[in-house]
């Protein structure tokens, strides 16, 4: 067994000579030179920022931007729907709140106070999502999702403290630029960008892919 682990390991280097040879002669493609690595490492995940949500009921909370709070209040609730699925997917003894009872104790309450809202639900901890800016287009004829999204994390239990925060100045979708509206519906169009955003949001909270955006531009434009 001792041998065969140590031919595996000498050979290691040669192979990944060759895939990086053989990836790179495909078109001289960084990203695929890059992707070819990564699995080659055994997919290394980047860290969680935040490790606070582990076996605590939580409840997401997202605001639209103030200027534009009845136009994108559907795309903040459809955030806060992604972001509580995949922190229930991936992090680790989590109860997160139903979205939608959120949504009805703010309806019926008519309060925005996610303090009470914390404390109606006897949740341990609530992640305040926070639109300063939310755009679908470039200009009238081309899509380019942008946002500026502060992130928090608030400790019911202990005073309401917050715990951790982040500001995330400027997402964009795609990346390196715009694309024609008349390429796919608006509808779908928000649906990606908001899946987008709250996957940027959700992954602080849980081990998950660096190179996970790679890609993005492509799957956008598609």
């Amino acid at each position: 067994m001792q041998r065969s682990c140590a031919r595996r390991t000498s050979a290691k280097p040669a192979v990944a000579l060759l895939l990086a040879a053989a990836l790179t002669s495909a078109g001289g493609c960084t990203g695929l030179l890059a992707t070819g690595v990564y699995v080659w490492q055994g997919g290394n995940l980047a860290p969680a920022e935040c490790d606070a949500l582990k076996n605590q009921r939580v409840i997401v909370v997202c605001r639209p931007p103030s200027s534009h709070e009845y136009r994108y209040a559907g795309a903040a609730r459809n955030v806060a729907l992604h972001v509580s699925e995949l922190l229930v997917k991936n992090v680790k003894g989590i109860d997160v709140v139903n979205p939608r009872e959120v949504d009805d104790w703010v309806d019926e309450s008519d309060s925005d106070d996610f303090r009470e809202l914390a404390r109606a639900v006897d949740a341990d901890k609530v992640v305040h999502v926070e639109f300063d800016d939310f755009e679908l287009f470039k200009d009238k004829t081309l899509y380019q999702g942008q946002a500026i999204v502060a992130v928090s994390v608030y400790d019911m239990r202990d005073n309401n403290r917050r715990v951790w925060e982040r500001q995330f100045s400027d997402i964009r979708l795609p990346i390196n630029g715009p694309f024609p509206a008349q390429d796919k519906p608006l509808q779908q169009w928000e649906r990606e960008f908001v899946a987008f955003v709250a996957e940027r949001v959700a992954e602080n909270f849980y081990p998950h892919d660096p190179n996970a955006t790679f890609a993005v531009d492509a799957i956008a434009n598609r």
